[in-house]
Parts: C-alpha cells; structure tokens; sequence
C-alpha cells in the first residue's frame, strides 16, 4: 500500500514540512487490512503534476505487488491524479483506494467502475475529531486485532507429560 501524505503546513500544532499525516495510523491500517504499507516521502501538493502524482505513479509502476492506495488530505485528491494516469491492465491491479479528508473531490470521483477498475474504495470525510485525526478514526473503525499466536503445548510422548505454555 502507497500511502499518500497531506500538503507541508503547520496544523494540529506542530509544522509537517514532509507533509502533513500521522503515519503510525495509515500504517496500522494497512497492516490490519494485510498490506504493506509504505509512507512516500514527499508533500502532498496537489495537481496532475505534482511531485507527489508523479512520485506515486512511478512507484506503482515499479513494484508490481503494489495493490492499494492510501491518501490522506492533498494526498488523497492526487489518489485521482493517480488513478486517471493509469493504463488499463494498472488499474486493474488495484485493490484498495483509500481517500481521507478530501471533500472537494465527492467519493464518486473514485468509484472502479466509472475508472473500469474492480477496487473497493473506502472514502471519509473529516471525523469529528478534525481533519488530523481521519486516519485515527479509520483505524479505530476497523475490528480489534487478533491476539498474538501462541505456539500450542506439546507433549512429551514419552513420559505422556505436556510441555510447553497451556
């Protein structure tokens, strides 16, 4: 999963000159959803042209187990970009489109089928925590995870004694 920042500012009180997004929360998400995830280290500046769209494209076009997109804020608006600078057989390797506090563009805009894709989309408008805490509220939408595997007991055939955690 490429994850696709917001634009450099000052917001939530302190200064993103990277691009603006809690990034343990995109990558939690994509972990839950069995992606990995990768933060693209540039701003979301938007436009066909940005340094981030032409970024992100690159990378798709590289890695062929890239699967999912994940934008947040500017970030988010350049998901479009993205998608319309697609051939065909690219877009039909997306799985996932996730579009975060980007209400200019309405959640239509992403849909597969106008695009002839088959990705599901997952588009939020800002929770009401303010528009930093979207990817938080995404994550905490999701269902718990599981707990950590334990290596079940095992017996000592010899003895007829259990080993190991029960």
């Amino acid at each position: 999963m490429l994850i696709l920042r917001g634009v450099a500012g000052y917001y939530d009180n302190q200064n993103w000159p990277r691009g603006a997004l809690y990034e343990e929360y995109a990558l939690e998400f994509a972990s839950r959803r069995n992606y990995d995830g990768e933060v693209l280290d540039v701003a979301g500046a938007t436009g066909a042209d940005s340094p981030q769209t032409k970024m992100t494209v690159e990378r798709y076009r590289r890695d062929l187990t890239v699967s999912a997109l994940y934008g947040f804020s500017g970030g988010g608006y350049n998901i479009l970009h993205v998608i319309n600078q697609l051939t065909q057989k690219e877009k039909y390797r997306l799985d996932l489109v996730v579009v975060l506090g980007a209400p200019k563009n309405p959640a239509g805009a992403y849909k597969a089928s106008i695009h002839k894709g088959r990705w599901e989309v997952i588009y939020r408008h800002d929770p009401p925590g303010g528009h930093m805490d979207g990817p938080r509220a995404l994550l905490a939408s999701l269902p718990p995870p599981p707990p950590p595997y334990e290596e079940p007991g095992r017996r000592d055939y010899a003895s007829g004694m259990p080993t190991g955690k029960f």
